[in-house]
């Protein structure tokens, strides 16, 4: 049931990124504060891979639990950086660095939940 609940967030993650990502780089919706078209292209990208890793664990492919901790780590990682752009007193917008922090903890979520399921 773990991975079910898992492959359903993942899949429904990814749409949402893909739509939010895609509508911005299109220019059909605006946003009202500065954005690093880099990060949204990033996190568009980061979508469509959490659509392919929702399928994966839905149907429990052995790759997708790999590809959801990479995901995580990913996230993390491009965390660190928006972090220190912010800090540094860079043009990040706190609603990147939000968001940022909002995909590692739901990916960090998924990563222990399936990490678990024997447990």
């Amino acid at each position: 049931m773990k991975i079910k609940i898992s492959s359903m967030v993942s899949i429904a993650v990814g749409l949402l990124s893909l739509i939010s990502g895609f509508s911005v780089l299109t220019g059909m919706r605006e946003v009202d504060y500065f954005t690093i078209t880099s990060l949204i292209i990033y996190n568009t990208t980061a979508g469509a891979v959490a659509l392919i890793a929702g399928i994966g664990l839905w149907q429990r492919k052995s790759w997708s639990m790999r590809l959801t901790a990479v995901i995580a780590a990913s996230h993390l990682t491009v965390l660190t950086f928006v972090s220190f752009g912010y800090l540094k007193g860079g043009p990040v917008a706190i609603e990147s660095l939000y968001a940022m922090l909002s995909r590692v903890a739901v990916w960090a979520g998924i990563v222990l939940l399936i990490s678990n399921r024997n447990k």
